[in-house]
């Protein structure tokens, strides 16, 4: 985009004397309605209520990366592992002098702060979309509280004592009194324009000493923008604030300041929802009975039904399930940088990456290298009459080639000579012709059998262009998340974003998809095999597989996952991949920095195609389905062919479902009698 809206306003605004600017960024008008927790004083301290029960006493996990405390040390605040989130259970005064600390302490990572209920299970826990991105961040410090009465409750059985619920609407107040009395500065990012304003007015009134620096109400579209968001942190790091108070809603706040938080050199980050909303005096609090008797849920819901009533009917039910399966005093692994030892992935144990150093960039800017050589990036490319597409691809990787060493490997399943004779205009390219046409699948392996070593392997559609830049944020992901594998975002030729990732196959998202196609694309995740969710593609997070477009593989991982599986020939091959990368221990993750331009006029579109495409999932359950299960998952592919009878190649996708004989007509490898090298 380009760049950030014009300041709308700026004005002095009296504070004993001091400045006040007025940071306003344009308004998003489809901003969510800000969630408020409705009740007329922030000062009271919520309590969970508990119900006695017999326990047996626990041992609690100390803050993780901490040393053994002393003998007859005073005990630490525990702990625990609700829902796969590490959560600190804290008393509210402790909390509070934590919190404010580290808003005025030096050398220290900044610290995000966080109040945990379901919702934020749903997106960071255990089976969440961004579950271990606040973790892998690396640069912002997280210290998580218990918000939700389910997780005070699940925290009770853990560790045999209750613990106060801290929530952001019970934390602001305090934290605001002690900012004034100690001089500390203070920022608001989130929320509206209007909602500001009424927050200055009260705050002339109210806390006349408190020393605030900066209000920003960004748009969507600036938060969604790396380049602006970054754009934003440098504006508020001028500012200087001590706490910065972060009213974007969840999981958008977490996301950002994870992100962003360290270049905005705020002590301490609040991701605090609405709180925004609630210190304009916009909504009254649950009445004290309500909160206490842990129905502020069913307060909330009856003021806004229409928003919250897929979090509490719909998510609530399925984040509840997670919190009781995945909770326990082990925490889940918070290092960044880790990587699963294949070996004791079952486990959980976790081993840190060795760090490899840079190799030496190609002799000149812009070439590649041989494939004797050792490069960063190994680039594999898989061909079959592309030859009006791949000179964009390469001239674009030349780009890339420019900061690291990349070696470009094509292999050329083309049943003429074309493609060839355009990449001869390459001579730095290491050209091969498969003697036949072996598919995605066996394509990739002829390609990485000549492609030599390398650091890392990145394979490519022949009809992508590569933006600049995009190839060294990938790597960057890929060192800094210890995973075994990245993705990009893909473009259509218009700019649209292409919605790339997936979720594992399974018979309920197969029924999902049949039934609803792309229609209603915001239904639950266990539906639909497709994400589509816009969010999704904003921020870098663990996915479970991506379209085989573009794939940056760390050579370890290649390594250990072997051969792409060639059975598949076309279709659900990269589906197979990236499901045995993760049972190797290895995680996958996108990377909303990198960037490729995709025109998907690769493999063409024949009715036989369609037919491989519905053929290839049901080949993919019969090797990861046991029988019943793939009974049912069969049932639910056909069913989509059915209901879609009308539109080309689906019929013959049908007949082809109804009998495996059929499969051998489909397309399928053609191998010659001596692979041509």
């Amino acid at each position: 985009m380009a760049g950030l809206p014009a300041i709308r306003e700026s004005w002095q605004c009296s504070s004993q004397g001091s400045w006040v600017t007025w940071l306003c960024l344009e308004l998003d008008p489809i901003l969510e309605p800000r969630m408020l927790l409705p009740k007329s004083l922030p000062t009271r301290k919520a309590i969970h209520r508990v119900v006695p029960h017999l326990t047996f006493p626990h041992r609690v996990a100390p803050r993780p990366g901490t040393a053994p405390r002393p003998l007859g040390a005073a005990p630490e605040d525990p702990w625990v592992n609700l829902g796969g989130v590490a959560v600190k259970l804290m008393e509210f005064q402790p909390a509070i002098e934590e919190i404010l600390g580290r808003a005025s302490g030096v050398n220290a990572p900044p610290l995000g702060v966080c109040s945990a209920n379901l919702d934020h299970i749903r997106h960071f826990g255990s089976g969440g979309r961004w579950s271990g991105t606040l973790e892998k961040s690396g640069a912002v410090e997280w210290l998580t509280l218990v918000d939700g009465a389910p997780l005070a409750t699940q925290a009770r059985r853990l560790t045999s004592r209750s613990w106060p619920r801290l929530a952001g609407s019970d934390l602001v107040g305090p934290l605001l009194e002690a900012a004034e009395r100690r001089g500390l500065t203070v920022g608001f990012l989130g929320g509206s324009v209007e909602t500001q304003r009424l927050i200055r007015d009260r705050f002339k009134v109210e806390r006349p000493q408190l020393k605030i620096v900066g209000w920003w109400a960004p748009a969507r579209t600036i938060l969604g923008d790396p380049q602006a968001s970054r754009r934003l942190a440098g504006m508020i790091s001028e500012s200087a604030p001590d706490l910065l108070i972060v009213g974007l809603g969840k999981p958008r706040q977490e996301l950002w300041i994870s992100e962003y938080g360290a270049m905005t050199g705020a002590g301490v980050l609040l991701a605090f929802g609405a709180v925004v909303d609630f210190l304009a005096g916009h909504i009254k609090r649950a009445p004290s009975w309500v909160s206490s008797n842990s129905l502020e849920w069913a307060w909330r819901l009856a003021l806004e039904p229409r928003r919250l009533a897929r979090r509490y009917l719909v998510d609530g039910p399925e984040a509840y399930v997670r919190l009781r399966r995945n909770s326990g005093l082990a925490l889940p692994p918070v290092v960044p940088g880790q990587r699963l030892n294949p070996d004791a992935a079952q486990q959980g144990t976790a081993v840190h990456s060795v760090d490899v150093p840079e190799r030496e960039p190609s002799r000149a800017p812009g070439s590649f290298m041989p494939p004797s050589s050792t490069a960063d990036v190994a680039v594999v490319v898989v061909t079959y009459n592309n030859e009006d597409s791949i000179g964009p691809l390469i001239l674009s990787l030349r780009k890339e080639a420019q900061e690291q060493s990349l070696k470009v490997v094509v292999a050329d399943n083309s049943p003429n000579h074309r493609t060839i004779s355009e990449l001869s205009r390459h001579p730095d390219v290491i050209a091969i012709r498969t003697g036949g046409n072996l598919g995605y699948a066996g394509g990739i392996n002829a390609a990485l059998s000549a492609a030599g070593e390398a650091r890392t392997y990145l394979i490519l559609n022949p009809d992508l262009r590569v933006e600049e830049g995009s190839v060294l944020a990938m790597r960057r992901r890929l060192e800094q998340s210890g995973a075994g594998m990245v993705v990009p975002v893909l473009l259509e030729d218009d700019g649209t974003v292409y919605p790339s990732l997936r979720r594992e196959p399974g018979v309920l998202r197969a029924l999902g998809d049949a039934a609803l196609g792309s229609r209603f694309g915001s239904r639950p995740a266990w539906l639909s095999e497709m994400d589509v969710d816009e969010e999704s593609y904003l921020h870098g997070h663990q996915v479970e597989w991506a379209t085989g477009a573009a794939l940056l593989v760390d050579a370890a991982a290649a390594k250990l996952v072997g051969a792409w599986d060639e059975r598949f020939f076309l279709y659900s091959e990269e589906t197979d991949y990236c499901h045995r990368m993760r049972e190797a221990g290895y995680s996958i993750w996108f990377e909303p920095a990198a960037r490729m331009w995709h025109t998907r006029g690769g493999s063409g579109a024949s009715p036989q195609l369609v037919a491989l495409m519905s053929v290839n999932r049901v080949r993919y359950g019969e090797k990861y389905l046991g029988p019943a299960r793939l009974v049912a998952f069969r049932g639910a592919v056909l069913a989509a062919e059915v209901a879609r009878l009308g539109k080309s190649g689906h019929r013959d996708a049908a007949w082809a479902l109804t009998s495996r004989r059929r499969w051998d007509r489909l397309p399928h490898a053609v191998r010659p009698v001596e692979r041509e090298i």
